[in-house]
């Protein structure tokens, strides 16, 4: 798939990585479009970014994705890939010793955390992937996992959520490739980006740093140039490409 033929529907772009990847892609394809639930930032990405189209959505509310891309289809937007960027960083142990009250994994932040991750991967694509079988149109959808859901202490619901998304991945490959559309995940390492920092905090950093064969984070353009790499490649599919600097294969 030519890049500069593409339409391209990122999610969750208004921020952090999201927006990195929105503004490095507006440079490469043909049209990019951003579903995102924060209002202002979202504003303040338009006023940046005058060609993009901008919707307000939270993607886990299947009623406002089915609206939302009802009125991307409106808009003209061819929609040749997808990326499902959304998502929420959550760390918390199952149980906290250290605590004397609400020792337990709070079941509210689980649901949050599955809802961010995964349910809104599974609500977009079902729609995305509706509007490309309609059209008899290939395409490809990207989905960003991670390495945690090798499964990572103190992440639980994260991880759960990254691990099913890469089920979905292999499994919508298996089930749509027959219709010429891809299906492939991103797994970054533990990045260098604020979100990353607020969620495990400088000390579990410094040890994550010492456990990466390369001895430092990643930064949100290596996840770029493996998306449109993605992107680019036909004959990839249903793979999770992890992008971690060795994080994986350490002992």
């Amino acid at each position: 798939m030519n890049c500069a033929n593409t339409d391209v529907l990122l999610t969750g772009g208004a921020r952090g990585i999201g927006r990195h990847l929105v503004e490095r892609l507006a440079g490469v394809v043909r049209a990019v479009a951003v579903f995102d639930k924060d209002a202002a930032a979202l504003s303040g990405l338009a006023a940046t970014h005058p060609a993009l189209k901008c919707y307000t959505c939270d993607v886990t509310d299947p009623a406002a994705v089915a609206a939302n891309l009802a009125m991307l289809e409106r808009d003209g937007f061819q929609l040749d890939v997808l990326v499902n960027n959304a998502g929420l960083i959550h760390s918390a142990p199952l149980v906290n010793i250290l605590e004397k009250n609400n020792r337990v994994h709070s079941a509210e932040a689980w649901k949050q955390v599955i809802d961010a991750n995964l349910s809104s991967t599974f609500y977009v694509t079902s729609h995305v992937v509706d509007f490309m079988l309609r059209r008899r149109k290939k395409g490809v959808v990207i989905n960003i996992s991670s390495v945690t859901a090798r499964g990572n202490p103190g992440q639980s619901a994260y991880a759960a959520a990254k691990a099913g998304v890469n089920s979905l991945t292999r499994t919508w490959a298996k089930e749509l490739g027959a219709f010429g559309i891809r299906f492939v995940a991103i797994a970054p390492g533990f990045l260098d980006t604020p979100s990353t920092h607020e969620a495990l905090g400088e000390a579990m950093l410094a040890k994550i740093r010492e456990q990466v064969p390369l001895r430092r984070l990643g930064e949100p353009e290596h996840i770029f140039q493996t998306l449109r790499f993605i992107i680019e490649n036909d004959y990839l599919n249903g793979a999770v490409l992890e992008v971690d600097g060795g994080w994986a294969v350490s002992p």
